[in-house]
């Protein structure tokens, strides 16, 4: 073979047209499970369960692995997803369970490679840590093969924009790594299965045409003829063979449960979260068996987060820990610990509780933001400007048709918005001093009036640490609470404008459009990704209105349940007064598990009329302001990622229990 060809045509009979014992390097990444709809009819990620996906990609690298070289290396590149139950998504740990899987069925597994994507989307997510890597296992026919040989590689290598219509296409640079792993020579064939824009086959050409390289040559399976058409004109391929659909049949594959015979070892250390780095595989299982013991749970509070890791691992610690949630467990996290370009993992993980929230301090650990974004607003009109309101009961849309005072940076701090003809003056958080939002109320206690840093317990008894008196059992014994005085300052405005008379036929509001020239136009959105571009294309930059403060909701069903008790009220009675749709709405505001939730503004007005807002709670829970949604960087910093690099194992251990509450 002395050109590169495109296999135009379902996977499996692609592999099936390939001669035995014909390619030296495959290299490629599936789709994901549940991950894209790429409108293809029985789709490789669209199976029900993560299983028969499983089982479905076992049946294609079996054939697979005839068509490699003896000494021939597989690169195989899989995603992970999260499956949510209760409000606690579980990651699923997919691409290791494939990988046990495949070394079931006679693969010799030679290494995981981890990929760190160095400039991976920032998330919003605050109970876990952010999703930055992903694995790419090595696999071979035996332990005789052209990887040069090393364990624990990693790789940080940055996500690469590309003009092509795709959402999951990896850089060359990682297929460059990837090749210069291996010992190529002339005339060997490298084979993507799942190509999609032609990535491998960019870098097969490119390799080629350096004047000291490989003549190697590429064949890439593809089955959508759109990015058959990428391919062709992004590597000038021009053999492309059309490949008839074979049918075949595959099996959902079978979990398996943990030996029997390994040790149970239980850790009991701290009640809050054990945090705990087993040296060694056998060690690790034991511990991992410890979970499922009932003295471990009746021991560790029911909101405890565990982050348990393994130093010299294999791959039976990667399969077994999903097997956690059958056992009454969330995984949230696989975290890597890198040192010295070798890894290990730490899992982070929860009870499987509806009852309550576990305790998880993310902001402790933000990472900084390489540049400080200091703009300047002058020059940006936020007239049209679209305001989502999250807190009606249906949807509601405005756009803002003036503005009313301004931060010294000239972001807007009250503006006027039209909802349907409806005018409202509403107050605006400044983009980048909103930290209120989460913790801004100030707390005291009741009794020695000292302020209060505690947050409400609901599992356990709630005692001020300064005078040890009982806190939040009675309405006597709420604490005091207050606002931050630029919170006061900016109410005390919206006060002093509060009457000012517009009629909404004197200016003409151009809503805004979302429309642009982005290559993601024409794709649905389930294909869109969580590209900034992706992200903006989808919504725009708009204002949504939020609730002012974020109290915890176990809090406010506890204040709820102390102002219905001192009233002599049941629940049914604070029903009566709603209408009858919201007989199990009005039943979550006094729950204090997943089930629960806090009262709309709108609700609230109604309940301050059945129940003495002795406190002032339910009037700060009526509150609510206006942020800017953007893309931008946030100058709170990034919220930290599953990938670390640490060296010093107390500062590592310092690291994960940074993140417990106690």
């Amino acid at each position: 073979m002395k050109n590169d060809i495109i296999l135009c045509g379902d996977v499996y009979a692609g592999l099936s047209f390939l001669k035995d014992d014909s390619i030296s390097v495959a290299i490629t990444s599936p789709p994901y499970w549940q991950q894209r709809d790429y409108n293809f009819d029985e789709q490789i990620g669209q199976e029900n369960t993560p299983n028969e996906y499983i089982g479905r990609l076992i049946k294609i690298f079996n054939i697979l692995k005839t068509k490699l070289k003896d000494d021939g290396v597989f690169f195989l590149n899989v995603g992970d997803k999260y499956l949510n139950k209760y409000g606690k998504s579980h990651l699923l740990q997919i691409p290791y369970r494939l990988a046990y899987h495949m070394v079931n069925d006679g693969w010799y597994l030679q290494d995981i490679i981890i990929w760190y994507k160095t400039n991976h989307m920032p998330s919003s997510v605050t109970d876990r840590f952010t999703n930055t890597y992903e694995p790419v296992f090595v696999f071979a026919k035996n332990k005789n093969n052209i990887y040069k040989n090393s364990q624990g590689t990693i790789f940080e290598i940055a996500l690469q924009q590309t003009k092509w219509k795709h959402t999951a296409v990896y850089p060359e640079k990682l297929v460059l790594e990837l090749l210069n792993k291996v010992n190529i020579k002339d005339d060997d064939i490298i084979l993507d299965p799942f190509a999609g824009t032609g990535t491998t086959a960019a870098v097969v050409k490119s390799i080629r045409n350096n004047l000291f390289s490989k003549n190697i040559y590429s064949i890439s399976i593809e089955k959508g003829e759109e990015f058959v058409n990428i391919i062709k004109e992004r590597t000038q391929i021009e053999k492309i063979i059309k490949i008839k659909e074979i049918d075949y049949q595959w099996e959902r594959v079978t979990d398996i449960d943990l030996n029997e015979n390994i040790e149970t070892k239980v850790l009991l250390n701290d009640k809050y979260g054990e945090v705990f780095i087993a040296e060694n595989s056998t060690e690790f299982l034991s511990i991992i068996k410890g979970l499922y013991n009932k003295d471990f749970k009746s021991y560790h509070r029911e909101d405890a987060v565990h982050f348990l890791g393994v130093k010299f691992f294999n791959l039976d610690c990667l399969y077994f820990i999903h097997n956690i949630n059958d056992y009454g467990y969330v995984l949230r996290n696989m975290i890597i610990v890198s040192n010295d370009n070798n890894w290990y993992p730490v899992f982070m993980i929860v009870n499987d509780s509806t009852r309550v929230q576990y305790r998880f301090c993310l902001d402790r650990l933000r990472v900084e933001p390489k540049t400080v974004i200091d703009k300047n607003w002058s020059n940006q009109n936020f007239i049209g400007t679209k305001v989502i309101n999250n807190l009606d009961k249906h949807a509601n849309e405005g756009y803002i048709i003036d503005i009313i005072e301004k931060y010294s940076d000239n972001f807007p701090k009250l503006v006027m918005v039209n909802y349907n003809n409806n005018i409202f003056i509403e107050p605006v958080l400044h983009l980048y001093e909103d930290d209120f939002l989460m913790e801004g109320l100030l707390f005291f206690c009741p009794h020695c009036k000292s302020k209060i840093n505690d947050f409400y317990d609901p599992i356990e008894d709630n005692y001020c640490p300064h005078c040890k008196q009982k806190l939040y059992d009675k309405l006597e014994n709420f604490p005091i609470i207050k606002e931050p005085n630029d919170i006061l300052e900016l109410f005390e405005i919206l006060d002093q404008n509060k009457n000012i008379n517009f009629d909404v036929n004197t200016k003409i509001i151009k809503k805004p459009t979302n429309k642009t020239n982005s290559k993601f136009n024409t794709l649905p959105k389930i294909n869109w990704g969580a590209s900034p571009g992706a992200r903006k294309l989808m919504m725009g930059e708009y204002f949504s209105k939020n609730r002012l403060y974020k109290v915890s909701q176990p809090l406010v069903a506890q204040y709820l349940t102390l102002l219905r008790i001192e009233k002599n009220m049941t629940i049914n009675d604070v029903i009566n007064y709603f209408p009858s749709n919201y007989k199990h709405t009005v039943g979550h505001w006094f729950r204090k598990d997943f089930g629960g939730s806090i009262p709309i503004p709108q609700d609230i007005i109604i309940l301050k009329n059945i129940l003495d807002d002795s406190i002032g709670l339910l009037n700060l829970l009526e509150k609510t302001a206006l942020k800017y949604q953007t893309v931008k960087t946030s100058n709170k910093g990034k919220n930290p990622g599953d990938f670390i690099s640490l060296k010093n194992e107390y500062k590592i251990k310092k690291y994960f229990e940074d993140f417990l509450f106690k």
